[in-house]
């Protein structure tokens, strides 16, 4: 019993130090530094972008309320 738990505590352990690891070394390699497109998509959106994010949403809602309506017929 106490081999299995030290097992399983050595493995956990090394798996969490090559996980921390790999994000250390992705975020030195600047792989998180995309702060520029972020800001420039919200900059350089246009017009049409916005209404079709906007359509897209009231048909999200659309699909929502008619799942709500379909939930209470059955029930």
């Amino acid at each position: 019993m106490n081999t299995i738990l030290i097992l399983e505590l050595t493995v956990g352990i090394i798996v969490s130090f090559t996980l921390l690891g790999i994000f250390i070394w992705a975020a030195k390699g600047g792989q998180f530094d995309d702060s520029k497109k972020m800001m420039d998509g919200l900059l350089f959106d246009s017009e049409a972008d916005l209404q079709d994010a906007v359509e897209k949403e009231k048909k999200v809602n659309e699909l929502k309320e008619k799942v709500a309506k379909r939930k209470e017929n059955e029930a």
